[in-house]
């Protein structure tokens, strides 16, 4: 029985001394260099069923091997790389329904001389936190990345708390099972792969996580505001400034786009929301922040926020929109960059 229990012992011990053997050398963690693909979904290439939007039977969600959507050149030869969170990424439309390649096709549709590669390198979640991330764990890991603008779609992702998105460098909010749980997630090595086999085997609809889902319409009297006091501001401002200073780092050149939403809506004078939130002040005070910075350091930007060309119906949950939206996105940004290009 002894023997039995040891050749039991030893098996197991060679069995786990394999997996993370096999976990080292197939993960990210010691290379240096390479990128957390687990996070970034690199050559992520999924078929779902749609039932959020009308007109899309099938999605196809596809990323390249850098976690880019919509690369035609070569990555030294990027013309506009989009960054934002899920507004940008739009998990639930295949790459050519996304306003970034709408931009893409409305820019040399119009300028026959041009050959503009739109690329999309939205994270679903980022806030200016994540954005930050990508350019020292992202960007900078690609060889001979370059692009000549970085347009940011920013704005409803900010928040005013202590509590961080894991990849908006929360890591000390984790506990120590979940810093495990996160390592062998970004690590992407044996264990996270035969995971994500399994998981998509079982429940493919899900193997994105998406939250954002369409939802029931229902308005109530919004009756909290969210506090963004000096600090805030402050804080926020630092940001964006070293957005700008990175961006320009690449010999590219920032351009913010500023968003908005129909979480609220005012009626009759008063401000109803979807779940008790006034999103109307918040996102006009974000936008406003974004659009004085660009003042104070002199960059074309995009204040989308004031638009009134959206409806309800270009968005599937108030927030994300459908491919119809995305081009109104694309028609607006087009409009206003095409005349900062002529005057420059």
């Amino acid at each position: 029985m002894k023997k039995l229990n040891l050749i039991l012992l030893v098996n197991i011990l060679v069995f786990v001394f394999l997996v993370i053997f096999l976990e080292l050398i197939l993960g990210n963690k010691i290379y240096i260099n390479k990128l957390n693909c687990g996070y970034l979904h690199c050559s992520a290439n999924y078929h779902y069923k749609n039932n959020i939007y009308e007109g899309k039977e099938i999605i196809n969600y596809k990323k390249d091997k850098y976690g880019f959507r919509g690369l035609r050149k070569k990555v030294n030869e990027i013309d506009i790389l989009t960054v934002g969170g899920s507004t940008t990424d739009q998990r639930y439309l295949e790459t050519k329904d996304t306003w970034s390649e709408k931009l893409e096709f409305i820019i040399n549709s119009n300028n026959p001389d041009f050959n503009f590669d739109v690329v999309n390198a939205g994270i679903d979640g980022q806030s200016t936190y994540g954005h930050l991330w990508n350019f020292e764990n992202w960007f900078s890991k690609i060889k001979k990345f370059k692009t000549k603008y970085i347009f940011f779609y920013i704005g409803i992702n900010e928040y005013f708390s202590n509590t961080k998105n894991i990849y908006d460098h929360g890591y000390e909010y984790l506990n120590f099972p979940q810093k495990v749980k996160l390592w062998i997630r970004e690590n992407n090595g044996l264990i996270y792969k035969t995971y994500n086999l399994i998981y998509r085997y079982y429940f493919p609809q899900d193997i994105l996580n998406v939250g954002h889902k369409k939802r029931e319409i229902n308005y109530k009297p919004a009756n909290e505001k969210i506090e963004i006091n000096n600090e805030n501001i402050k804080q926020l401002n630092a940001r964006l400034d070293k957005l700008i200073l990175l961006t320009k780092n690449l010999n590219a050149k920032p351009v913010f786009i500023t968003q908005k939403t129909f979480r609220s809506k005012l009626i009759d004078g008063e401000v109803y929301s979807v779940d008790n939130i006034d999103y109307i002040s918040k996102e006009k005070i974000i936008a406003k922040i974004i659009i004085d910075n660009c003042r104070k350091n002199k960059i074309f930007c995009i204040d989308l926020y004031k638009t009134n060309q959206f409806s309800e119906n270009n968005f599937y949950d108030l927030v994300h929109t459908t491919p119809e939206g995305s081009n109104k996105i694309a028609e607006i940004i087009y409009k206003n960059f095409n005349k900062f290009l002529k005057k420059n």
